[in-house]
């Protein structure tokens, strides 16, 4: 779970409803649920199913710089054999890729739509993985859902049904060692992370004015919870809670960075004592040279299982 699919987890718990970029901001964000859920069943398949003489490395979410931008992999596939980048898409309805015009359409309901071509996506992604491992790379286009049916094909990448993968991946494997897996898969763990820190705002016209402070309540997750008698208390579902600070301080890292302004503080988590504010800071948002301000401590991990049950 990368920080943008983070970001918009977090504002779409804390942007009311009736704010005008919720309706954008849920329609994007149900995208990017669906195509995580097809990387993470495509990775687990794999993992499950896909018979090797030695095992791959399967890296997800990769991010290589390719002509003053950016090359995105859903899933990439690195093996002594083979090295191959699967365009995994989780969506249902019948596909036309016009190899003629390189133009892709898909029906779905009766409605045709226009998309962005899955192959030229995958063919980009290739040549950037390419140029970067300076190895030959294979390509294929994954259909994740099982309501999805390809009517015309396209041009130069084959498509597969999610079941069929393993098989097709096995495939690739002519025997020999042509790659030296341990060196590719170090040279892809020193690739920089990409960081969306910021962007996700203002792709929707936002600031922390936009959304509801305070530490949420992990059971209701609409409602900020009030501190008494050292303890997290939600006045809608009367849960108590020890540490559900830790999340909200996680969430305002993720949306403006590790530097955490000690006034703002008081309003990020809904107090007003200054000695209070110290104590549930203290571990979390360490103190630095600059006066007045804070550096949040990384815990991606309290993140990851606050949103898993909705990532999932």
């Amino acid at each position: 779970m990368d920080d943008r699919l983070l970001a918009q987890l977090i504002l779409a718990e804390r942007l009311p409803k009736n704010h005008a970029a919720w309706q954008p901001l849920a329609a994007d964000l149900k995208n990017l649920l669906a195509g995580a859920g097809g990387e993470s069943r495509t990775v687990e398949l794999l993992k499950r199913e896909l018979e090797l003489d030695e095992a791959p490395v399967l890296l997800v979410d990769v991010h290589v710089t390719y002509q003053g931008g950016f090359a995105q992999i859903d899933v990439l596939v690195v093996h002594a054999a083979f090295v191959c980048v699967l365009e995994v898409k989780n969506m249902r309805g019948e596909f036309f890729f016009d190899a003629e015009n390189f133009q892709f359409h898909r029906m779905v309901d009766g409605r045709l739509e226009g998309m962005r071509n899955p192959e030229s996506q995958l063919h980009r992604a290739v040549k950037a993985i390419r140029k970067f491992l300076e190895v030959p790379v294979e390509g294929v286009i994954v259909l994740a859902s099982r309501s999805a049916r390809v009517v015309e094909k396209p041009a130069a990448y084959p498509v597969v049904a999610l079941h069929y993968l393993p098989f097709y991946l096995e495939g690739l494997d002519k025997g020999g060692k042509l790659f030296d897996v341990e060196e590719l898969s170090r040279k892809l763990g020193a690739l920089p992370k990409r960081v969306f820190r910021g962007n996700v705002m203002a792709q929707y016209g936002l600031t922390a004015e936009s959304l509801r402070l305070g530490v949420t309540c992990p059971d209701c997750r609409s409602r900020s919870l009030g501190r008494k008698n050292r303890k997290w208390h939600c006045a809608g579902c009367d849960g108590v809670f020890i540490d559900a600070h830790e999340v909200a301080l996680q969430e305002y890292a993720v949306l403006f960075g590790e530097e955490l302004a000690t006034q703002f503080a008081y309003r990020l988590l809904g107090v007003e004592d200054k000695y209070l504010l110290y104590r549930l800071l203290e571990k979390s948002a360490l103190q630095g040279d600059k006066r007045g301000k804070r550096w949040i401590v990384p815990r991606r991990e309290l993140l990851m299982e606050y949103f898993g049950a909705i990532y999932k």
